[in-house]
């Protein structure tokens, strides 16, 4: 489909207002927990983040009401309230537990610790729920949908807050480390909609999203891939076109993520940067299709009407929900950032 240049102008305002919002609030988020020097409970908490988890947590928010509304359409009747308060102690487990408000325990991951132990804790509730429910048709569907959402919105984007506020990551670091695993997933998005705009005639999932092309997903690789090399040479090119101190704080930190060594024979940063924005595009691109999958069971075009063209909140972080697991594990469990 050949982009209108109303779309075009459309598409380039939204992106560029969205990748300044986020740098801003990353920034901020970073600013605070650089200022906080006390050490009571809520300075710990601050520390290891503040806009950050709390945008996430609305966002997501959102996206789970977004997603019950879509589960209902489609005649399923999750006990969405549960799911709403699980779905939110979830995602913010490992900021909380980074500050300690949760326990202190010697595992790096704790905050994935708690964040499992509540997944186990909400399937019995659910299945309690549906017993005082008193029905026994659909009690199957209905306590799986609930726990799906709680998986699949809590637990799933807990990996971000498990990036950002994790005892894993370096306390400030873990700002830009999660801002890179956001545009770099996008950045396959971005990717995909130019090139399969351009020259896409393949259609990659038909029945799930005709709008799709085969063209398109192999752009929206490239544009990851691009993305992520980007982010990889941050540094080198902060330092040749001699930017000022803040600014060569983060680019040190994007080009690091990459070049790590976790031993002898580690990959260079170059072929890094190509695995991540390929497991990220691959997983970012799944993610989309699982939520037109969900979308046409419901019989909807969009989640929500956020946005003009965009559809809701669940349609901006489909992409993310896959991608974000993924990009915590290369960083901590493969590449061994300290």
């Amino acid at each position: 489909m050949p982009i209108t240049a109303r779309i075009l102008v459309q598409r380039i305002a939204y992106g560029a207002l969205a990748i300044a919002f986020l740098v801003v609030l990353f920034e901020m988020d970073a600013v605070i927990a650089d200022r906080i020097s006390t050490d009571d409970a809520f300075s710990r908490l601050f520390q290891r983040g503040s806009l950050l988890p709390l945008f996430a947590l609305m966002v997501v928010m959102a996206g789970a009401v977004e997603f019950s509304r879509l589960i209902r359409a489609s005649g399923f009747r999750p006990h969405s309230k549960f799911a709403y308060f699980m779905t939110a102690i979830v995602l913010l487990a490992p900021w909380l537990s980074a500050a300690g408000w949760l326990g202190k325990s010697p595992r790096a991951e704790e905050g994935l610790y708690w964040s499992l132990v509540l997944v186990m804790l909400a399937i019995p509730v659910a299945g309690a729920l549906t017993v005082f429910r008193g029905e026994t048709k659909g009690s199957l569907r209905d306590t799986s949908a609930t726990l799906f959402i709680i998986f699949y919105l809590g637990f799933m984007n807990s990996f971000a807050l498990q990036l950002r506020c994790g005892t894993d990551t370096p306390a400030r670091e873990g700002v830009w480390l999660l801002l890179i695993t956001i545009l770099v997933t996008k950045c396959s998005d971005i990717g995909a909609f130019f090139v399969g705009s351009a020259i896409g005639k393949h259609r990659l999932a038909p029945n799930i999203s005709p709008g799709k092309s085969i063209e398109g997903a192999v752009g929206g690789i490239l544009g990851s891939i691009l993305g992520a090399l980007l982010f990889a040479s941050a540094g080198t090119i902060a330092a040749k076109l001699d930017a000022p101190p803040s600014v060569r704080t983060i680019t040190d930190v994007l080009t690091r993520s990459f070049s790590l060594q976790s031993n002898a024979h580690s990959l260079s940063p170059v072929l890094r940067a190509m695995i991540f924005g390929l497991i990220l595009s691959v997983l970012g691109q799944l993610g989309d299709l699982l939520e037109s999958c969900f979308k046409r069971d419901a019989g909807v075009k969009d989640s929500g009407n956020l946005i003009p063209r965009y559809g809701g909140v669940l349609d901006l972080i489909d992409s993310p929900i896959f991608a974000l697991p993924a990009a915590w594990f290369l960083l901590t469990g493969v590449w061994n950032l300290p």
